[in-house]
């Protein structure tokens, strides 16, 4: 390439380079992902954002601008974007300072600070990695570049982290055809990408006289994030993502590839929908990584075609989200690519996982977040691109926000009861409208499916329906915004266990926003139980009925005394004398003969015999086989209408409670 147009093309990119200027740190969410909440039945949500002082791609070059050897700038923009804080200045997450909110019925409901932790520390993490996307050009224009281009797939395939998905798709200049494609493999399967690598060594024949470079970019990014995550795939989909793009940028004979549609692309990673009329997708903001592979002097890096090459590979770049620009010139590819990898993955680790407990959320699938600081120093600008966008789940499957322990502790105090109440504690989103809250309670001996898909709307309303049949939902009593007073069904199928395990399962239900709490074994919310106490009624007239007894006893017992005392008044040795046992009848018995004895104590008294004593003469007192004799000849007088004193008259015996 001549000197003269290598001149113009430097001449051009440095009058896109503005006067670097400082400017207020910005926050950028990344990703707002809910999968954590719904799998853990818990309302925490995970996002992924950065925070930083951010600079564009000519800011990081102007150092570069007057710089006239073409190999000499190569290396200058290779090093500059290389130099740490090129394109942006990280900041600390101000946990103190942030307010996560998301609006529901025109309302912003603020979300709850739990955590917060550097990218680079969570790498071990279930779904914390990058799906790397890598488009390496192998159209016939690269030449030899093609080489080094592979040489840097390599380096990034070598530092793929253990939850990270890759994909290698290497295309030619046919807009809807791939030379290969790895399609997306996991961190164990890695080795699957490296054979793509391995079996294509160069650059792929001609195909055409021009390369529509704008449509395979756009096609490129559409269906390979548009496969993530397809149905079959066992592949668990990381929360962050990235496209990178490996060429000369030579769009020959297409008037789109240019630096205006490369604007149009980058606009499309930032929005994060692919495809983009798919309104139902998740937002996924795609860092762009742009590496250009310009060809030597006299190949097809010529005059205009090198400086449109040039800006189209550096307008892709969207650093502002993590995207990333560089040049790698011929015979660099690994060494360059080494330090490239390490530049981006430098700049991912300075990216924050932070979780917030969001007891609200819209009842439909669109949702509106706003990430903004109440911190004055440094004035850090809010994020609000998450407008109206799904964020990857039915809002129906987002738990309800119960504090658990506080509920427990409450059930611990009051153990649940057929037929009572109970209290649930939490932050919820029906205020005091109390009708929307319902519990239901797992009827004991009966497991949840652990088949069961949890979106299965119409398994869900069965379930209900038979719940409702079996007298096992509890309407609520009293409800605001922190707790809720719900009825237990008066039915024993409530209580699971025996004695003092005795446990109620309850599934916490809000009619209106069609959520509700756990419900499977690990996460049903288990509350200590008894058995229904007898009614206070009841136990009173128990109670009532033992004193009204013992005073019946007690008066009996009082007034048969009295008799006896009366009786005794007329003499025959008083009334307290022992009376004399007469031989005759056994206990229960019949009575003996009148002359041997009877209960027929005259109305003299119930003393002893002239001249007696205590035991009499022949006899004593037998104790209670004689007693049963008496007993059984006064029933026995009774019952046949014999009068008083139809015995002899000092025929009687000692009753019992007399004084020995």
């Amino acid at each position: 390439m001549s000197s003269k147009y290598f001149a113009a093309t430097l001449a051009l990119l440095a009058a896109s380079i503005p006067a670097v200027a400082s400017a207020l740190p910005e926050s950028h969410l990344l990703r707002i992902d809910p999968r954590g909440g719904v799998n853990e039945s818990s309302p925490v949500l995970t996002t992924l954002l950065e925070i930083g002082e951010f600079k564009t791609v000519s800011d990081a070059l102007s150092e570069c601008s007057n710089i006239r050897s073409e190999d000499a700038y190569n290396d200058c923009v290779g090093n500059a974007m290389e130099k740490p804080g090129a394109l942006w200045t990280a900041f600390k997450f101000p946990e103190g300072a942030a307010k996560l909110a998301v609006r529901v019925d025109s309302v912003d409901q603020p979300a709850t600070f739990v955590s917060k932790a550097a990218w680079k520390d969570v790498q071990k993490d279930p779904g914390m990695g990058t799906a790397w996307l890598v488009a390496l050009d192998a159209s016939n224009g690269m030449g030899a570049r093609y080489g080094d281009a592979r040489e840097v797939a390599f380096e990034f395939l070598k530092s793929m982290a253990p939850n990270d998905l890759m994909r290698v798709v290497i295309f030619d200049d046919r807009a809807q055809a791939y030379t290969a494609d790895s399609k997306w493999q996991s961190f164990a399967n890695r080795a699957a990408v490296k054979t793509v690598l391995d079996n294509t060594t160069s650059a792929a024949p001609s195909s055409s006289s021009g390369k529509p470079l704008f449509d395979i970019v756009k096609n490129v990014i559409k269906s390979g994030f548009n496969d993530l995550g397809n149905t079959g795939s066992t592949l668990t989909i990381p929360i962050h993502q990235s496209f990178v793009l490996l060429s000369n940028g030579a769009g020959r004979n297409d008037a789109i590839t240019g630096s205006a549609a490369a604007e149009q692309l980058k606009q499309y990673a930032n929005k994060g929908r692919f495809p983009e009329e798919n309104t139902a997708s998740p937002k996924t903001p795609l860092p762009i990584v742009s590496v250009l592979f310009p060809n030597p002097k006299g190949g097809l890096m010529n005059g205009t075609y090198a400086t449109n090459d040039a800006l189209f590979m550096q307008s892709l770049a969207n650093p502002e989200i993590g995207g990333y620009f560089s040049v790698v010139r011929g015979g660099q590819g690994a060494a360059r690519g080494s330090s490239v990898v390490k530049a981006i993955r430098n700049r991912f680790n300075n990216m924050w996982i932070v979780k917030w407990r969001l007891s609200c959320l819209s009842p439909t699938v669109e949702q509106s977040f706003t990430l903004g600081f109440t911190s004055k120093t440094p004035v850090i600008k809010p994020d609000g691109t998450f407008k109206e966008v799904p964020i990857g789940v039915d809002p129906s499957q987002w738990p309800l926000d119960i504090d658990v322990a506080a509920t427990k502790a409450e059930a611990d105090k009051k153990p649940l009861h057929p037929g009572g109440t109970f209290k649930v504690y939490g932050n919820f989103c029906w205020g005091s409208a109390k009708e929307r809250a319902e519990a239901f309670f797992v009827p004991a001996g009966t497991r949840p499916d652990p088949n069961q898909n949890k979106g299965d709307i119409d398994a869900a309303k069965k379930a209900m329906q038979n719940l409702v049949a079996q007298n096992m939902r509890g309407a609520a009593v009293e409800a605001n915004a922190t707790f809720v007073e719900l009825q237990v069904p008066d039915d024993e199928k409530v209580l699971e266990g025996t004695g003092d395990n005795l446990i109620s399962r309850v599934v916490l239900f809000d009619n209106r926003a069609n959520r509700a709490s756990g419900t499977d074994e690990k996460t049903v919310l288990t509350l200590r139980a008894e058995k229904k106490p007898l009614p206070v009624l009841i136990i009173a007239l128990i109670g009532g009925g033992v004193v009204v007894i013992g005073l019946l006893l007690a008066v009996l017992l009082k007034g048969g005394g009295g008799n006896n005392k009366r009786r005794g008044g007329g003499g025959g040795g008083g009334g307290n004398a022992p009376q004399p046992v007469v031989a005759g009848g056994g206990y229960g018995g019949p009575p003996g003969p009148p002359a041997g004895g009877g209960y027929g104590a005259p109305p003299g008294g119930y003393g002893a015999p002239p001249g007696g004593g205590y035991p009499p003469p022949g006899g004593g007192y037998g104790g209670p086989q004689q007693y049963g004799a008496s007993v059984g000849a006064a029933w026995q007088a009774k019952e046949v209408g014999l009068a008083p004193g139809a015995f002899p008259r000092n025929a009687g015996v000692r009753p019992p409670h007399a004084a020995s």
